[in-house]
């Protein structure tokens, strides 16, 4: 009888362990984590050099190919680092792949590059993308 009452416990236990740990991929995984936010890249008008670069990392980002966006906004930024454009774009594709330290980091780097253009549009653009982050953050927050 022991053995009967242990084997219906194990079998409970297992199966809401189950049912939660399902649960917790489903809404991972399902409809309520759509990590795309940014469906689109900032583009700009740039030497040669640093656009071919630039345009790939357009490319890879339109097609959802964020880590190889990632990529070649890198290398537009080590040929000129000066490209609010390219950090602003980088931090959107991280913050495709849920990397939001390195998305912040990114954005605010393009927010001061936009800063010393004087370019308050971008600015502008900058902040409703670091709000929409937050919100994603704090949505996260609330289903936990």
């Amino acid at each position: 009888m022991e053995i009967t009452n242990f084997l219906t416990w194990f079998i409970c236990i297992g199966l809401i362990a189950s049912i939660g740990i399902g649960t917790m991929i489903y809404a991972y995984s399902g409809q309520g984590s759509i990590s795309v936010l940014f469906t689109e890249p900032i583009l700009i008008s740039s030497d040669a050099e640093t656009a071919v670069n630039f345009q790939q990392g357009c490319e890879a980002f339109q097609v959802g190919n964020y880590q190889q966006a990632i990529n070649k906004f890198t290398e537009a930024i080590q040929n000129n680092s000066h490209i609010a454009e390219a950090y602003h774009n980088r931090g959107l594709a991280f913050a495709n792949l849920r990397q939001d330290d390195e998305s912040v980091t990114n954005l605010l780097q393009a927010g001061e590059l936009y800063i010393q253009e004087g370019n308050q549009e971008a600015i502008a653009t900058v902040k409703k993308n670091l709000e929409l982050l937050k919100a994603r953050k704090d949505s996260r927050k609330t289903v936990t």
